[in-house]
């Protein structure tokens, strides 16, 4: 055994196993509406499933705003390496969000 062998630890991961950014950040952005959509109990196409499961309890207005923060700040770290089919998608979604946050917030004042 020489001492220029290519040895792998446990947890090692290859460069060709990590996915781009831009797919990670889409599967975030993804998640991030997904969880605000449930929270403000609206329907987006993501959120369908998940919204019908907790259609009894009232919605979570700090949760959703804490998701749709956290969506905007990645998408604004994000933006430039999206795919521009994916960043209309999420754009498009988020702002539906942020418009039923309004609009939920002015009907409990």
């Amino acid at each position: 055994m020489s001492g220029t062998e290519n040895v792998s630890h446990p947890g090692d991961i290859a460069m060709h196993d990590v996915p781009p950014v831009r797919d990670l950040a889409f599967s975030m952005l993804s998640l991030l509406i997904e969880t605000a959509a449930t929270q403000l109990r609206v329907d987006v196409p993501v959120a369908a499933e998940l919204l019908r499961a907790s259609a009894d309890t009232p919605p979570n207005m700090t949760e959703a705003r804490a998701a749709i923060d956290a969506a905007n700040a990645l998408l604004g770290a994000v933006r430039a390496i999206m795919e521009i089919d994916a960043l209309r998608a999420i754009e498009g979604m988020l702002t539906q969000l942020q418009i039923e946050y309004v609009r939920k917030v002015g009907t409990t004042q």
